[in-house]
């Protein structure tokens, strides 16, 4: 084989290669975009589930609250719950509208940005679930209370107070930690399959450099 043969040769097996190699990488990153799509779908059904379960205390509360109109303590009871339903409700629908609008045709910055938006609209949302939910479970035991008869409120008005002190108390120490170590808050706040899909992000972010 003349030299100009061998050198052809070479040039066209290097191009081979070269191909192959790009081939893989596309291949790849769409394995992974695949794989980010699959951890998002999970993330959403927590989030249908949240919204089943805000609607539950939504419906229970509301319909609490206007049963025992005239009863100041019980429309109290039930509008605490009817809210803690509501917040539960909004923060669900809204995650779920940032989930759907991510477009994994979309450039890999724009993915970023959304997941980015993504990210902080969790962190925000998981910080009024954690304050109200630290509250909420007062008038959520004192309506299970009276469903076996026993009116907390009727028989020990101080024992009731005591209880909701504690839980403001609580929910005041959970902002206060929230403020005091939002590298960690944040962390408790993304669930699995959302920090899964940031790496996977970035290791095609990676692939594409």
């Amino acid at each position: 084989m003349e030299l100009h043969e061998l050198e052809s040769a070479w040039k066209a097996l290097d191009a081979q290669v070269a191909q192959q190699d790009v081939e893989l990488t596309q291949l790849r990153r769409q394995n992974l975009r695949m794989r980010m799509r699959g951890k998002l779908t999970r993330a959403s059904l927590g989030q249908w589930a949240q919204l089943g379960i805000g609607l539950l205390f939504a419906l229970w509360g509301g319909g609490y609250w206007f049963d025992h109109l005239g009863t100041p303590h019980l429309v109290a009871y039930g509008l605490a719950v009817h809210a803690y339903g509501i917040a539960l409700l909004a923060t669900a629908v809204v995650m779920l509208l940032h989930l759907a609008a991510v477009d994994y045709a979309q450039p890999v910055a724009e993915v970023q940005q959304r997941l980015l938006t993504l990210r902080r609209t969790r962190i925000r949302s998981e910080r009024v679930c954690w304050i109200v939910g630290a509250v909420v479970w007062v008038p959520i035991m004192m309506i299970a209370l009276r469903t076996i008869g026993l009116d907390a409120w009727l028989a020990n008005p101080g024992w009731v107070l005591g209880n909701l002190a504690a839980a403001v108390a609580i929910a005041a120490a959970a902002a206060w930690v929230m403020w005091r170590r939002p590298a960690w808050f944040a962390k408790m706040s993304m669930d699995g399959p959302l920090v899964e899909v940031e790496r996977q992000l970035a290791d095609i972010s990676a692939l594409r450099a």
